[in-house]
């Protein structure tokens, strides 16, 4: 079973919301998510626009990422946190420019949603 790894600053928004997303819709691979710097707790506007579309992230934690854990994962996805060219696995790394909504609109929140969802379908068909 392939495995992805979502990966964003403070795993609060975007790597959250793709992880859900993904481990909702994919049947042959799981993804989980981390952060660079881990904030306290997921925000509460990510957990609002994923219960719209309905799924529940509220009990989920930020976690720290683990550069020895790289090894376990086929892809990892990076919302803009890692350098490629210090990264000891580049081939694995794809970048997704999606703005994080931190600090912005619930509106802004449902954009960077939508565009999550979208990418993580794609990603999943390319590699089931």
């Amino acid at each position: 079973m392939k495995r992805v790894l979502f990966l964003c600053g403070e795993n609060a928004c975007r790597s959250q919301m793709a992880e859900a997303f993904y481990n909702s819709l994919s049947k042959n691979s799981i993804a989980e998510s981390a952060g660079t710097f881990p904030a306290q707790k997921v925000n509460p506007l990510a957990v609002k626009v994923m219960k719209e579309a309905g799924l529940d992230i509220s009990r989920k934690n930020p976690r720290q990422f683990n550069i020895s854990d790289i090894d376990n994962y086929d892809k990892i996805i990076s919302f803009g946190c890692i350098a490629r060219a210090a990264f000891p696995k580049p081939e694995a790394l794809e970048e997704w420019p999606i703005p994080d909504p931190a600090g912005k609109d619930l509106n802004f929140f449902r954009d960077v949603r939508d565009e999550i969802r979208a990418r993580v379908e794609k990603l999943i068909q390319e590699l089931d």
